[in-house]
């Protein structure tokens, strides 16, 4: 049975607000029986000069309008809706003390009213709804209703059946523990489904595509915008409106969001390029004056969002002194200049450090041309930056500098000085190459190392051609090292997400097991004249480690042992780095044997052999390449 209660002392909120007639209690059948199809269930309604509501199951999808009255009290009454027996009445007092404590989620509705505080079922309204502009902020998670009736929608728009309610469930609370909307934030539209997919790798979930999870999006944060950013010719889809939770774990492993900029400061080392302080602090400035950000902004954002994936403590080590010899010195050059070439050379090794360790990677070629080409505009046609206060305390004239480099001893001790640079660099940059980067930052990476040989090719155009030669030599090894460790990192991605999916290790696990490894050592014997024993002790251990289902960096282990125990007798021998070849070799034939056999046999598995295959091969050539490195002391 429904009860309509009347309660008598309620004031009128206002002039414009609509009036309820009121029929008669005789008359509340009908009454009640329209009012049913607005609230369905369990509602209870107090009006005075502040009102506590409570929510009981309501069902229904709640919506507001900028223009129009949300509410419409009766001029002396308010109504109640009970089932079974009755309403109880509750009037809140005034003080702002009544709103209970919970934790802070921050949905934020540009409403114009007074904030309506949520919190675990309960509604608190402060004064009228006309006046000055407050925020919507939702301070609960959503209700088991909420939840249910986005699940019904979704179903009723998208047909899906309902065997599927309980992961939509999942899907949907997710979203509400990880994200919250806010005004005058956006988030790429492929970073929220990126931490979709990880999280459905991680709880072995069956992902929907990314259509279907922007309805679910939608289905959860009404009036969800969405915004194309970005420069030009690089611009993408972003949720605007929405954004992390600060408590959220997602936040240490975020792709490319733009509103951590506003929370985070770069982490650095003391600046010696004026020009990086002055972008940081423009980014800054511009990014507090205005919430809507843009395109240059996002960069800058961006940046020092992405600093938190690269080695910002790095420390910098000494260049040698340059072994001059017996080299006579001619053409006006004197020792003085050769000391002021080593100081003027390191604070520009320097300034390179600085740039590229906040990430700035279009100051390279302007920082180039500023040492190697002085008062020449750069390519872009942008001025050339300023040089650093401690740049003015001494300068060499660009044909002493010529002059300098063509002496051999000069021109070895800059390229050992640039190894020195850009393996620094290598280690800012890519810290650990099977961490799991952003896809912005590689891209980013990719594209510096692709512009560096154009770069300083430009600026020495003037310089005799074997010193360009010797330069760009070195610094082509650094970008072919930087494209080698970013594409390792891609593949170490991808098999991450084959690693993590129990189905398919398990196919991989049957599939393997029906390899014939005496025929393939029988094979391979001849031309590797491996030790049959070593061997079938790595058959072994790779399928238990298989069998385990271990992680990529626990595999990453067992890769290092492998190389670790086949090596370990030629450490401190001349030999080292042939035996460290042949171990290449011999790694190489035997997996393109097993994959072979795996062909043949038409394995369901073979796509994810392949790319484990490719990634562990890789890595095995980078984990030979550090340690003969460290034997000799120079890059193989």
């Amino acid at each position: 049975q429904r009860v309509l209660v009347q309660a008598a002392g309620s004031a009128p909120k206002g002039a414009q607000m609509q009036q309820i007639s009121v029929p008669r209690v005789q008359q509340a059948p009908p009454q009640v029986q329209s009012v049913q199809h607005v609230y369905p269930s369990q509602v209870q309604y107090v009006e005075g000069g502040d009102a506590a509501y409570t929510n009981g199951t309501i069902r229904a999808t709640y919506s507001y309008n900028t223009e129009s009255q949300i509410y419409a009290p009766s001029s002396a009454a308010s109504y109640f809706e009970a089932q079974g027996g009755g309403a109880q009445v509750t009037t809140a007092t005034s003080s702002p003390t009544a709103i209970p404590s919970h934790n802070m989620v921050g949905i934020t509705m540009d409403i114009g009213g007074s904030p309506v505080v949520s919190g675990s079922g309960t509604y608190l309204i402060h004064g009228g709804m006309e006046n000055t502009r407050h925020s919507l902020s939702h301070t609960s998670r959503s209700s088991p209703a909420t939840l249910e009736m986005a699940i019904e929608n979704l179903q009723k728009s998208e047909g899906i059946t309902s065997h599927k309610s309980s992961l939509l469930n999942s899907h949907l609370q997710w979203l509400l523990d990880n994200y919250e909307t806010a005004e005058g934030v956006s988030l790429p539209r492929s970073s929220l489904y990126n931490h979709y997919l990880r999280h459905c790798q991680e709880h072995k979930l069956d992902p929907v595509n990314a259509a279907s999870f922007g309805k679910l999006i939608r289905s959860v944060f009404m009036g969800l915008r969405t915004r194309r950013l970005g420069t030009r010719g690089n611009s993408k889809y972003h949720y605007y409106g929405i954004r992390l939770k600060p408590e959220s774990p997602l936040n240490r492993l975020q792709e490319d969001t733009q509103y951590m900029a506003m929370r985070q400061q770069p982490i650095h080392q003391k600046q010696r390029y004026r020009p990086a302080q002055k972008m940081d602090g423009m980014a800054e400035t511009a990014a507090n004056s205005n919430p809507h950000t843009t395109p240059e902004q996002s960069v800058a954002a961006q940046s020092q969002h992405h600093q938190q994936f690269i080695d910002v403590t790095h420390v910098f080590p000494e260049f040698p002194a340059p072994d001059l010899g017996n080299v006579l010195l001619r053409e006006g050059v004197t020792m003085n200049d050769v000391k002021t070439l080593q100081i003027l050379y390191r604070r520009h090794c320097e300034a390179t450090l600085d740039v590229v360790m906040n990430l700035q990677f279009h100051y390279i070629e302007k920082l180039w041309q500023s040492f190697w080409n002085p008062k020449t505009p750069s390519s872009d046609g942008s001025a050339v930056l300023p040089p650093s206060d401690e740049e003015h305390e001494g300068s060499l004239p660009k044909d002493k500098l010529i002059s300098l480099c063509k002496y051999e001893p000069i021109l070895k001790w800059m390229r050992s000085c640039d190894h020195i640079l850009y393996q620094a660099l290598v280690e800012i940059l890519i810290p650990d190459v099977l961490r799991p980067v952003p896809s912005t930052l590689t891209q980013a990476i990719r594209n510096f190392a692709k512009s560096l040989e154009g770069w300083l090719m430009n600026a020495m155009s003037e310089f005799p051609p074997h010193v360009v030669q010797t330069k760009v030599g070195v610094v082509s090894a650094f970008a072919q090292t930087l494209r080698r460790y970013t594409s390792l990192n891609h593949l170490a991605q991808a098999a991450r997400a084959v690693l993590q999916n129990t189905s398919q290790i398990n196919q991989m696990l049957s599939d393997l097991n029906r390899v014939d490894f005496a025929n393939v050592q029988e094979q391979a014997s001849w031309v590797c004249q491996c030790e049959e024993g070593m061997v079938q002790k790595l058959e072994q251990d790779f399928k238990l480690t298989l069998q385990q289902q271990s992680s990529l960096d626990q595999w990453a282990n067992w890769l290092d042992n492998v190389v670790t125990q086949v090596l370990k007798h030629h450490e401190g021998s001349p030999s080292f780095p042939k035996a460290a070849r042949q171990f290449l070799l011999k790694w190489s034939f035997y997996s393109s044997m097993v994959i072979r056999d795996l062909t043949l046999r038409s394995a369901a598995s073979f796509g994810s052999f392949h790319l484990i295959r490719l990634l562990y091969d890789e890595y095995m050539f980078y984990l030979v390449e550090h340690r003969v490195a460290q034997a000799t002391g120079e890059t193989p």
